[in-house]
């Protein structure tokens, strides 16, 4: 009896790994390709390309196989070696029929599916794109073009909660992180925490979902809460100036350059906030963007402005890439501590911060 028991249990294990998809198999019909060679590539790890697979090509068939450890971003190269069709890959069956106008139509695995209607996504905004720039053209008055405007944007807005909504639903799939990667450099931090936990395991320790852990940990370590990261730039005069060595019962690491119009515009404003509470505690800490040296200064000259400068005149500022900056103006508000007390607040806004914080 328990010979039987174990001869039920043996075969229900093999069924099981019967059913299951242990490689990936490509069949492919194309036009207008001489025979030879067709390549498959496939980036599953950081550090390169791998080829995956390649097949030969004949009288416009051909069948690539094989097997990935983990769901990847693959290309399958033509024998032109300049034709080349994008494909989700992961352990499936799929079919590659390309027409006698070179349109293509790759079907098979939920990951192609998936990526499908993304792309559709992405095909319906830039469709509403061109139309809104068409009608653009045309249009009498301020009021329409702004009418025009919020209507594209508010197009956009529902293509990419659509995107989102996606990526919610699908978190046990390699291309949701995929799409997300692409999204995240303006994505906000709360959304990135939501979707990556969202993710599988297995999707967190692919290729992907490790560029997007990475993201979710660096804005967390600028996000408000944090103890703002030190750095190091130079001043006007050649000497140096860390971030921490600056201490006050609040600052304010205000991020500009000389070309930045709305930072220029906005110097004023700081200024006065300046002569009001700096004798109370506050300190402004001004960290440029610039390149150039005689501008900068310049600008400083120009606007007036008395409180610490740095800057590392780079091309692409250390900084800048620390504090995951997009665009500037930008402003952190620190405490006592170099804890973030609040980012991007000025105006009006930042009075009224600085206010309840000095009181």
């Amino acid at each position: 009896m328990k010979q039987v028991v174990l001869l039920i249990a043996t075969l229900i294990v093999m069924a099981i790994n019967g059913n299951a998809q242990d490689g990936f198999k490509i069949s492919g019909k194309v036009t207008n390709m001489p025979d030879g060679t067709v390549w498959l590539l496939g980036r599953t790890n950081p550090n390169s390309l791998d080829t995956l697979g390649k097949a030969e090509l004949k009288a416009g068939l051909f069948e690539l196989s094989g097997q990935v450890q983990t769901g990847c971003l693959a290309l399958i190269v033509m024998t032109d070696r300049e034709t080349g069709f994008q494909l989700m890959l992961e352990n499936a069956d799929y079919t590659l029929v390309m027409n006698e106008n070179g349109g293509v139509k790759i079907e098979g695995g939920k990951a192609q599916s998936l990526f499908v209607q993304f792309d559709e996504i992405n095909r319906s905004i830039a469709e509403k794109r061109q139309i809104t720039e068409k009608a653009a053209q045309s249009v009498q008055s301020r009021e329409q073009m702004v009418s025009l405007q919020n209507s594209y944007n508010s197009f956009v807005k529902k293509a990419i909660d659509k995107q989102l909504d996606l990526i919610r639903a699908n978190g046990d799939c390699f291309v949701s992180a995929y799409i997300l990667v692409g999204m995240m450099q303006n994505a906000p931090l709360e959304i990135l925490q939501e979707l990556y936990g969202k993710f599988s395991e297995e999707v967190k320790n692919g290729y992907y979902g490790k560029l997007i852990g990475e993201q979710v940990k660096h804005l967390e370590q600028v996000a408000v809460g944090a103890i703002a990261p030190n750095f190091t730039v130079m001043t006007p005069e050649g000497d140096t100036i860390s971030l921490h060595s600056i201490s006050e019962k609040i600052k304010l690491v205000d991020f500009w350059a000389s070309w930045c119009a709305p930072c220029r515009k906005e110097n004023p404003n700081l200024v006065k906030l300046y002569e009001e509470y700096h004798s109370k505690g506050f300190e402004v800490f001004s960290v440029s963007l610039d390149t150039d040296k005689v501008a900068w200064e310049k600008a400083i000259t120009e606007d007036k402005l008395p409180w610490k400068q740095g800057s590392e005149l780079l091309q692409v500022p250390q900084v800048a890439i620390l504090y995951a900056i997009k665009t500037i103006p930008h402003t952190i508000l620190l405490d006592e501590h170099n804890r973030i007390i609040a980012k991007d607040i000025r105006g009006k806004e930042l009075r009224k911060k600085v206010a309840e914080l000095l009181k």
